[in-house]
């Protein structure tokens, strides 16, 4: 298989952090004063993390001839995955087979029928583990998850990755059927590496070097796995042993190993080879009546807090609790009540945080006096204790025996529903926080200061308030529940670390205000100590929005048996290995150490999505603007709700497509979960009515400071991206790029359903999105068929995980979200979504030659109703163009639907659904000509009009002249964006004081000159230590890629006579405007730098030259100047990076009109 690359505390007591702590550096000076990160080094939002590449050592294999007669037979479109099994099987119409009996034995039952399809035999498909009858939510479909095993000397070993097998059922009918299934297994050879070796040699793949003797004793055990600490890793590691069974038939014993690195911000799994120590799989994988008071505190290792003293007045009294919560919740606290001679009454050790304490009088009434509440440190624990020992708590007076205790109710929060006001002025303070309350009527009074808009938090999700640890009853005091656990991390970029403060609240009111310290500073690093950046309305902010993500998605189908993130599951699917798995919020994280110069905790976020039973980890920054590589306000990413559901939803999806462990693993995968994440955030905002300052589909509108696309190419809802465009963007095949175009197909099927639905279901009902998609009191959301469109859709799109593999496809997505509609809605919804898969290039034709490839083939066709459409290009007298048409915006790295060039299998003519189209004409002759054709419902030909390209190569035009450090000079005239021209002054000037040209002798001698054609777009960077070899007649350019190097801004001189000789004349005949390629803040994107065209004045030349006079980093203010306060982070683009000493363009094109 081919390589991929993928790409998530209180405060103690007089804890004193100064910026003595922070790395010293001169406040100001150039470059060469700092050790700056080189900008293309440089990993933010919406960047493929550095690390190691993802490897599959498993092989490939082929089907069968009979496996493929055998699918033959079905009625259905089937493809084929690495191993030769079926990775998707669809049927035409109607479905694959009457199913019978409980959705599980109906799977079976069909699986036995069809042995021959799956590569197994009847035997082997008997001997399946059924994994889970993963239940659709509010549907009457089941997506039924089968496992193989592989016997081996230490009995059944279950496979660490892939051997899976989805059978959709609804009703009596089997819809679709999904696998991972490898063919002919042997049996598995016994395991000789324990789990911690398997481990050091999975850390010792990604540049960690420890020995076994090294490993220490964990402090946080899990079921199934073997647990240890490592020197200089924050995180517990894990191990254990598992299969893998490779294409070939063989099974290999392996150590699955998690290894998550804080410094180098990356974490892994790896499947070392458990007998040989080969390593086989690597993936990046980069969630009655009382009184009450509060108290809080600290304790050390050794020492007891202070006494905390309270009153008994009444000679009613007779019980007294106390409860006290930890901060470093494996801290073993002793809860002590003291009676008024401070003689102990009782004292209470559960083990576990919060622990309780409670002492009831035998003798009746308690005698008044002054008591006290005194926590102190256990003697022997089980696991060290963590500073801080900072605790807060509670104690309840009750005039009965044994009551439980009651605290304050409801809880509330203070929080932004979206992101605060997108306003960026140092003397603007945001004041559109709101704040939550679990119920807004209690007892028959109305809870006073809810400003909510959507009403109260509570709903038959999380079954108990966020704050409470749902085992005890008790509440934590503090952003710690069954669903997330949120502190700030500052120390850390990756994992917790630093002081954990969080907020702490007796009366559970976690209100701070927010400042707008982190803004109104400047970034400055000043405010990083104990207390201050706003960190406990941060951490409030990221906790609510993580329980609001748990909740909203719980009736999409994220359940405990559906894998989701849960310290209890309630005993839904509860056994041990899928409980304990909250999601752990990393708020402000590596704040400290984690700016200038590496940047580690800058601008970024990320979820680390690992196995069923270990929690999620959600990583949030603060944004600054980085010289030449990211240009974000001083921001605090954990605020932008779209960021925070972008990356929740990472773990939504590695959760529930290919089952309880294995995740996304393919290429096309991990742009889906990319896209999916976007998705989501941006449905959730919508359905609830909020508005971010912006276009609420701009994902990370609020930490990028971009209200139009924030930071894509393009927002969701206005994205003109289809399928054959993968690869488009600057990078090459991206995932975050590519999600892309999963958003624009899912935006399509989306409107088609809102369209369909709207008359009865208005989209615009704004009463009704919310009733479909929050839960109420004791009421599930609206079923989605009583709903719009929209939330037919993201039902459709929830229940599709759980018909997909890991390592699935685009196609195989869009194959399971129509099995969904068939299961959910009885096909109700085919023709419209086929329409819209189609008009996204996802149509019946289209094809992928694996999960991983980029090289894929688009079709615009639907199952019926299409139009034949012959593309025709050419000159304007008629005479025929030879070229490749692409339907979509993009050329380069595309691939084209016809084309009418001589000997190729494609043809100029393709089948296609109608409606209006864009496209692009590519031919070496005239160059890019963009068109636009409203398709009907007949057999029709498209007429493309080009023009000759005086400035192409293969007309004779040719390169006479460069400025000094060209580049490939060549790359600007030969009618393609695919590849670019350098200009490179090579004594480290800025392009605007020193402008690099390239002149061209036009084609055909002297010509009338009307219009221009130029490309700012960039390739991906070269590699000449990677796999693929540069052409032997292309300069090696590192910076190929590099967004800041694009053209901004150019001018056009002219030559009529002996061009190429040193006594040319030379005349300026066109300057463009300052925003010709109008690369915007935080960063350029490849909309803006594609081809366009420009009308010149009538001119003569038998020479052009094109004289770069801007580039990206020099002409744009957004880019220049010092723009924070941050001493250690230069920001202006021209002197503290080198973007400014080069410039890019792809193409140059002249033509008479």
């Amino acid at each position: 298989m081919p390589l991929r690359h993928r790409t998530t505390g209180l405060l103690a007591a007089g804890l004193v952090l100064s910026l003595a702590q922070l790395p010293t550096s001169p406040a100001t000076g150039a470059p060469g004063d700092q050790v700056a990160v080189d900008p293309d080094d440089f990993r933010g939002l919406g960047d493929t993390p550095l690390g190691m590449e993802d490897l599959d050592e498993r092989g490939v294999a082929l089907p069968s001839a009979a496996q493929r007669t055998a699918a033959r037979g079905l009625g259905a479109d089937v493809r084929w995955n690495d191993f030769g099994t079926p990775s998707s099987i669809l049927p035409r119409t109607g479905s694959l087979g009457t199913a019978s009996g409980d959705p599980a034995a109906a799977a079976r039952s069909w699986l036995r029928r069809n042995a021959t399809v799956l590569g197994l035999s009847t035997g082997e498909v008997d001997d399946l583990e059924l994994v889970n009858d993963q239940r659709m939510a509010q549907s009457p479909g089941h997506a039924v998850l089968f496992r193989q095993t592989f016997d081996g000397p230490g009995g059944d070993l279950s496979p660490a990755l892939g051997s899976m097998v989805t059978v959709g059922v609804s009703g009596d009918r089997i819809h679709y059927v999904s696998s991972s299934l490898t063919k002919g297994a042997d049996p598995v050879p016994a395991a000789s590496l324990s789990p911690q070796e398997g481990w050091v040699a999975a850390a010792d793949s990604v540049g960690i070097d420890v020995s076994v003797g090294e490993l220490t004793a964990s402090t946080e055990p899990r079921e199934g796995w073997t647990t240890f600490g490592v020197p200089g890793l924050a995180e517990d590691q894990l191990a254990r042993v598992r299969s893998l069974a490779m294409a070939d038939g063989t099974v290999r014993p392996v150590v699955e190993a998690n290894v998550v690195d804080v410094d180098n911000v990356q974490a892994y799994t790896v499947m070392v080879d458990a007998v040989t120590g080969d390593l086989l799989h690597r993936e990046h994988q980069v969630e009655q009546s009382n009184e009450s008071s509060g108290f809080q505190g600290e304790v050390t290792a050794s020492e007891c807090g202070p006494q905390h003293p309270f009153d008994i007045s009444d000679d009613t009294t007779r019980t007294i609790t106390a409860t006290a919560a930890a901060v470093v919740t494996t801290n073993d606290l002793v809860v002590k009540i003291l009676d008024p001679a401070d003689q102990v009454l009782t004292a209470g050790d559960t083990g576990t945080s919060p622990e309780v304490a409670t002492y009831t009088s035998p003798d009746g009434p308690l005698a008044q006096g002054t008591y006290a509440v005194q926590i102190c440190p256990f003697d022997d624990p089980t696991v060290p204790f963590v500073a801080p020992g900072t605790y807060a708590g509670t104690v309840s007076l009750s005039e009965t025996e044994g009551e439980t205790p009651s605290l304050p109710y409801p809880p509330k929060w203070r929080y932004f529903d979206t992101n605060p006001t997108p306003i960026f002025t140092p003397e603007h303070t945001p004041t559109n926080s709101v704040v939550g309350c679990w119920v807004v009527n209690n007892d028959g009074a109305r809870v006073p200061d809810c400003t909510e808009p959507v009403g109260q938090l509570y709903n038959l999700a999380s079954r108990f308030p966020w704050d409470v640890d749902t085992r005890s009853g008790l509440s934590t005091l503090t952003t710690e529940g069954n669903n997330a656990r949120d502190r700030e991390a500052w120390g850390s970029p990756l994992t917790p670390g630093g002081f954990f403060q969080a907020p702490v609240s007796p009366t559970r009111e976690y209100t701070d205000e927010f400042t707008d310290a982190w803004n109104n500073s400047k970034c400055d690093p000043a405010n990083l100590v104990p207390g201050g950046n706003d960190i406990f309305a941060s951490v409030t902010n990221l906790f609510v929005n993580h329980n609001r993500m748990h909740d909203y998605s719980y009736f999409l189908g994220f359940t405990e048996k559906n894998y989701n993130l849960q310290q209890n599951n309630f005993g839904n699917n509860g056994n041990g290995a899928a409980e304990n798995d909250p999601e752990v919020g990393n708020v402000q994280a590596g704040a400290l150490t984690g700016g200038a110069p590496s940047y580690l905790g800058r601008d970024n976020a990320n979820q680390i999505a690992l196995q069923d039973g270990v929690p999620g980890i959600t990583n949030q920054y603060l944004f600054q603007p980085i010289a030449g590589a990211f240009y974000a306000p001083c921001t605090d990413g954990g605020l932008d709700m779209g960021i925070v559901g972008h990356e929740y939803t990472h773990a939504i999806s590695n959760r529930m497509v290919g089952g309880p462990d294995e995740g996304l693993t393919s290429e096309q995968g991990g742009a889906m979960g990319e896209s999916w994440s976007d998705l989501v955030a941006g449905e959730f905002q919508f359905a609830h009515g909020y508005s971010n300052g912006g276009n609420i589909w701009a994902i990370g509108l609020y930490a990028t400071g971009n209200k139009k696309v924030a930071i894509r190419d393009y927002a969701v809802n206005d994205n003109p991206l289809t399928y054959g465009e993968y690869g488009f963007d600057t990078t090459g095949d991206e995932v975050h790029a590519d999600g892309e175009i999963w958003n624009a197909t899912n935006w399509r099927v989306r409107q088609a359903l809102v369209n369909k639905y709207d008359a009865r279901f208005p989209y615009n009902d704004k009463a009704l999105q919310l009733r479909c998609s929050e839960s109420r009191s004791y009421k599930a959301p609206v079923r989605a068929q009583d709903c719009p469109g929209n939330r037919r859709w993201i039902a459709l799109m929830f229940d599709s995980f759980l018909l997909q593999q890991g390592a699935t496809s685009m196609l195989d997505a869009r194959d399971a979200m129509l099995a969904a509609d068939r299961m959910r809605f009885g096909g109700a919804n085919q023709s419209v979504m086929w329409k819209a898969f189609a008009r996204s290039g996802m149509g019946t034709g289209a094809s992928t030659p694996t999960a991983d490839s980029g090289d894929v083939e688009p079709s615009f066709a639907a199952p019926s109703g299409n139009t034949t459409v012959r593309f025709k290009p050419v000159l304007a007298d008629g005479t025929p163009v030879a070229g490749e048409v692409y339907l979509g915006t993009y050329e380069a790295r595309a691939t084209p639907l016809a084309d009418t060039l001589p000997g190729t299998p494609r043809g100029a003519s393709a089948p296609m659904t109608p409606g209006t189209y864009t496209g692009l004409l590519r031919s070496d002759e005239t160059g890019l000509t963009r068109f636009t054709a409203t398709i009907g419902g007949a057999s029709q030909t498209v007429r493309i009009t080009a023009e000759p390209n005086l400035a192409a190569k293969a007309k004779g035009a040719s390169v006479i002249s460069t400025s000094a450090g060209s580049l490939n000079p060549d790359s600007l005239i030969d009618s393609t964006e695919s590849t670019n021209w350098a200009g490179v002054n090579e004594g480290g000037e800025n392009v605007d004081e020193k402008n690099p040209f390239v002149t061209v002798d036009l084609a055909g001698g002297l010509q009338t000159v009307r219009r221009l054609g130029v490309s700012a777009m960039l390739r991906p960077a070269d590699d000449s230590g990677g796999d693929v070899p540069l052409a032997q007649d292309v300069d090696e350019d590192p910076d190929s890629g590099s967004r800041f190097t694009a053209l901004r801004r150019f001018a056009i001189e002219v030559c009529t006579t002996d061009c190429a000789g040193s006594g040319a004349s030379w005349r300026r005949v066109f300057t463009s405007s300052p925003d010709a390629f109008p690369g915007d803040r935080p960063r350029p994107t490849a909309p803006n730098l594609i081809f366009r065209s420009f009308k010149i004045d009538a001119v003569q030349a038998r020479a052009v030259r094109l004289v770069a006079l801007e580039n990206q980093c020099t002409g744009f203010a957004g880019y220049a100047g010092e723009q924070d306060n941050d001493p250690l982070n230069d920001t202006d683009c021209k002197t503290a990076s080198d973007r400014g000493q080069s410039v890019r363009a792809a193409e140059l094109e002249v033509f008479t009109r």
